[in-house]
């Protein structure tokens, strides 16, 4: 061709049109080596003409190395195999993975748009300022019971009477019933056992610290004792027996409060037809939970749980019923007061049975 000659500047380099006139590019081989079979994409570093030639971009997106394929986790933990599929199991306290099923304790951040959002961090509402790593999850207006226990299609009144049910900053037991693609949760409370918490002590521990369990509902006995200023311990009788009820949620919320005494609700049932509603009689008795004070005992038996899971959280011990109950009967057993539970010669000495 008569025009290659023109392609051709003094030093023998080849010459592309295109740009601003009076310019002129230069292209030759990398500086990263003339190896073919090892070549990378230089980085551009802002200091050479961008090439506008398409088959030089083909070029260049050809030259990109392709190594050995390899799984490269996000987070840290321990790796489980199930066939072909993959899995990390984080480790880290603050990450909480939902699935189908799993209890949790949340609190309501937010009502609009025929659902509530609810945080599973289970922290007190904060300012605008906002966590970044607050899990949510969004609990709709047909995963509720409405109140007695009436089934029927949700209105638009319904809707507007939503506060009346939950509100800003309630704390309340659900189950995870669907997690969506991108990782949303949604929640129902349409189990008689769900449903607001009142009266009672919540505790966050981290979420690794909770394993899952055939039930997450479960009452500890025999722990209504009460230290004396000699140190001995008084027995108290206490109306329900004094047991203490615990609900373990998966996403590290903890519910403490007392266990309603049977004879709440022999008395309501006495009260109303026979063929009232199972959900009536439990809103009924939920009712009286509410508005009736704790005494004192039963308030040192909650509070001696509390103390107890936070003795299991500080030395990092899973956390399960039966450990539960050996540090609480362990301060007992030592005249420990609630108030030196938590003193460091302590959280050792009540946490060794857990560690036999």
């Amino acid at each position: 061709n008569d025009d290659d000659d023109d392609d051709v500047d003094d030093d023998g380099n080849d010459i592309h049109g295109g740009g601003m006139a009076g310019t002129s590019k230069k292209r030759g081989t990398s500086g990263w080596g003339n190896d073919s079979s090892n070549v990378v994409m230089q980085a551009d570093d802002g200091n050479k003409d961008e090439k506008s030639d398409d088959n030089d971009n083909d070029e260049h997106e050809q030259a990109i190395p392709k190594g050995p394929q390899r799984l490269i986790a996000s987070v840290a933990g321990t790796v489980e195999r199930v066939n072909k599929l993959i899995s990390v199991i984080p480790l880290s306290p603050s990450i909480y993975t939902g699935q189908v099923g799993d209890l949790v304790v949340g609190r309501i951040v937010g009502v609009g748009g025929s659902r509530w959002k609810v945080s599973l961090t289970c922290s007190a509402p904060i300012s605008s300022g906002g966590n970044g790593s607050m899990k949510e999850g969004q609990l709709p207006l047909s995963g509720v019971n409405l109140p007695g226990g009436v089934q029927r299609i949700r209105t638009s009144e319904d809707v507007l009477a939503m506060r009346n049910l939950y509100k800003e900053g309630d704390l309340l037991t659900c189950e995870i019933q669907q997690v969506q693609k991108e990782g949303t949760l949604i929640l129902h409370t349409r189990s008689l056992r769900y449903g607001k918490l009142d009266n009672g002590v919540l505790v966050t521990v981290p979420p690794s610290l909770v394993g899952r369990r055939k039930n997450h509902f479960v009452t500890l006995k025999g722990l209504s004792g009460k230290i004396s200023s000699d140190g001995s311990m008084d027995v108290e009788e206490e109306e329900g027996g004094g047991d203490v009820d615990v609900y373990l949620g998966l996403n590290g919320g903890i519910w403490i409060q007392r266990t309603v005494p049977t004879e709440w609700e022999n008395a309501i049932r006495a009260d109303q037809d026979e063929r009232a509603p199972l959900a009536e009689t439990l809103q009924k008795l939920r009712h009286r939970h509410a508005t009736t004070r704790v005494s004192r005992t039963m308030r040192e038996s909650i509070a001696r749980v509390r103390n107890s899971i936070e003795c299991l959280r500080l030395v990092h011990c899973q956390i399960t019923p039966d450990s539960i109950e050996i540090v609480a009967k362990a301060s007992l057993q030592e005249g420990v007061r609630v108030a030196d539970m938590l003193l460091p010669e302590w959280v050792v000495k009540l946490t060794a049975g857990t560690r036999q």
